[in-house]
């Protein structure tokens, strides 16, 4: 599809390193576009891997233009471990600058970074050409950072409409699955750019006609998995949610973190919330469905470990500002979101009524994900592990083919908040 689309260049996000180095090199023999990354490293070296162009130059209608990739420094945290334990994401404003200066030495009129890193905004704007407010994030503390002058940023990973400036930078971001498209017009006028017209449109489907070669490679794909996905598994007796911020507690979380209990006969079972991806309609539920919810072929593992462990665990499911970023099962936690980072944990009740006490011996069942680190879970990497031969999707289907049909989600008071 992205070869269809005749991309230029394209920075590499962290879901790239899904499914390993291999498994990326293989695609990236199949695209005819570079794929860029300034920020990624050998591991413990500033050299690039040999398949990683840290940019490029573009020319188009007698300009040249430089495309510079950044990928998010939190790849580590939020891919499997084990899948980029060779590489290094490093800082983003040093190899912005690094790469700005070698592509203007070069002769490079406009210099444009591609950026796996996004922003928030308070009000971010409903029309083309209006202005973000309110705006912080990741990306914006990168351009208010730079030395070297760049003439356009275009961030991702947040998956949210941004089109503001940061550190004199002009900067977007669109929503995910094509909701948005910007388009920057820029000019050189002697050693200065000048943005002629910049916005953020939406893709209303009345408006936007099928690419028929897009529309035929889907299609091809479609076919071959057709029977699979939409095979019936089981049925739903209520819709189950899932908000786009994947922040708290919800029905959804549960039953999985059952289903991962359930299939490794663990006391326990820790699920976090970037794992969960889709929220599920009432009546029958397809494997397609099920794949969407839990689409990372995570293997399920058991760790055995101590409550102090797991309690430093659950405090990393609290982000900073005290919301829940992670599902239970096997235990009631509760937690003062107002005190300090670190310190909100007050009980871990295992259910039968038992208080966890830090010396007590407890096995968790989780992903390798989380076990290997993932998710700043690195308090798991202690933990003496298992694996189970089993993958977190199968976990799920195996786990809700076993229920009384249609299924009853459970409810959500696993994580309570005190004072």
């Amino acid at each position: 599809v992205q070869n269809a689309k005749r991309y230029d260049a394209a920075a590499f996000g962290n879901h790239e390193f899904d499914w390993g180095i291999d498994t990326l090199r293989a695609r990236l023999a199949e695209e005819r576009f570079p794929r860029i990354g300034a920020n990624i490293y050998r591991s413990r070296t500033r050299e690039h891997p040999e398949w990683i162009r840290p940019w490029v130059m573009i020319e188009r209608e007698g300009a040249r233009i430089a495309v510079i990739g950044i990928t998010t420094v939190e790849t580590p945290q939020i891919v499997n471990p084990q899948h980029v334990a060779a590489l290094e994401f490093g800082a983003p404003v040093e190899a912005i600058d690094r790469y700005a200066r070698e592509a203007r030495a070069a002769g490079a009129d406009f210099v444009v970074v591609t950026m796996h890193e996004g922003a928030e905004c308070e009000e971010p704007g409903s029309s083309p050409e209006e202005e973000s407010r309110g705006c912080r994030g990741a990306m914006l503390e990168i351009a208010e950072g730079l030395r070297e002058r760049v003439d356009l940023i275009v961030g991702g990973h947040t998956h949210l409409r941004v089109l503001t400036t940061a550190g004199g930078i002009p900067v977007v971001e669109n929503s995910p699955f094509s909701v948005n498209y910007s388009i920057t017009d820029l000019e050189k006028r002697g050693d200065s750019t000048v943005v002629l017209h910049r916005a953020v449109h939406t893709s209303w489907a009345d408006q936007v006609d099928a690419d028929t070669m897009v529309a035929r490679v889907v299609g091809e794909w479609e076919a071959r998995v057709r029977e699979i996905a939409e095979r019936v598994l089981v049925q739903l007796a209520q819709p189950l949610e899932w908000p786009e911020s994947r922040i708290g507690e919800h029905p959804i979380g549960n039953l999985i973190a059952d289903a991962q209990r359930a299939s490794t006969g663990a006391q326990v079972s820790l699920v976090n919330n970037g794992g969960i991806r889709r929220g599920m309609p009432a009546g029958p539920i397809t494997y397609g469905l099920l794949y969407e919810l839990q689409p990372f072929q995570n293997d399920m593992v058991t760790l055995q470990t101590t409550g102090a462990v797991l309690r430093t665990a659950l405090e990393n499911a609290i982000d900073a500002e005290g919301r829940i970023a992670a599902h239970v099962s096997g235990m009631t936690v509760r937690y003062d979101p107002r005190a300090p980072v670190g310190s909100r944990l007050r009980e871990i009740r295992l259910d039968g009524g038992r208080v966890l006490r830090d010396t007590d011996s407890i096995t968790i069942g989780t992903t390798e994900f989380l076990a290997t680190g993932g998710d700043r879970y690195t308090m798991l990497q202690e933990a003496r592990k298992s694996r189970t031969g089993m993958v977190d999707l199968d976990a799920l289907t195996t786990y809700l083919e076993s229920l009384p049909q249609p299924i009853q989600p459970p409810g959500v008071a696993r994580w309570v908040a005190v004072r």
